[in-house]
């Protein structure tokens, strides 16, 4: 008898433990319900790529030109180191049914090797791949990104712009590139110790 109204208990319990996340608007996220759009910058947010950058700047190619960026783009593999504490964020939205963006400010010349190399090694799927130079706010909107990861102000200006959440990825100290880098300027959360 004891049994059978401590089995009862529990159950009640379960039941209105339900009713209460039901009132409240909580519910379990499965991968077709509540699932979120997150977008990642490439270049210090996922990749501490500086080694890419340096194949580019030590090649004959003029800085920023077409051919260096065809340079810079398929220099990854085998280069540029994937920030560990980010793959960690990218793997809980993958569990959590969440559909995976890249969206980078690097010039798209010679980007089907960044593509390939971004879906090779961290299953981004290629056609959620984007190259945005001139600024990230109008693919952000276009897309629907509901959360972005980056590291610079311009990532977390352009979130801010699009009108959605962002965070600032820490960038590495070893990282060649310094400018556009003031953690918290806009009041948003800054996520630590993400080097390779």
């Amino acid at each position: 008898m004891i049994k059978k109204i401590t089995k009862f208990r529990g159950i009640a319990f379960a039941a209105v433990i339900v009713i209460l996340f039901s009132a409240c608007g909580v519910k379990n996220k499965s991968a077709d319900e509540n699932s979120l759009k997150v977008g990642f910058d490439v270049d210090d947010t996922l990749l501490f790529s500086t080694p890419a950058f340096q194949k580019g700047f030590e090649s004959s190619e003029k800085p920023f030109s077409g051919e260096f960026w065809a340079v810079v783009n398929n220099s990854d593999r085998g280069n540029s180191k994937i920030k560990k504490k980010v793959l960690q964020i990218l793997e809980k939205h993958r569990v959590d049914g969440d559909e995976i963006y890249a969206i980078t400010a690097r010039k798209p010349n010679g980007g089907e090797g960044l593509k390939n190399y971004l879906n090779d090694a961290l299953g981004i799927p290629k056609s959620n791949i984007y190259f945005e130079s001139e600024g990230k706010t109008n693919r952000l909107q276009q897309l629907g990104i509901d959360i972005f990861y980056g590291d610079s102000d311009s990532d977390i200006s352009d979130a801010n712009a699009a009108g959605i959440k962002a965070y600032r990825i820490e960038r590495s100290t070893a990282s060649s590139y310094q400018k556009k880098y003031n953690p918290g300027k806009y009041g948003e959360k800054v996520i630590k110790n993400s080097d390779w």
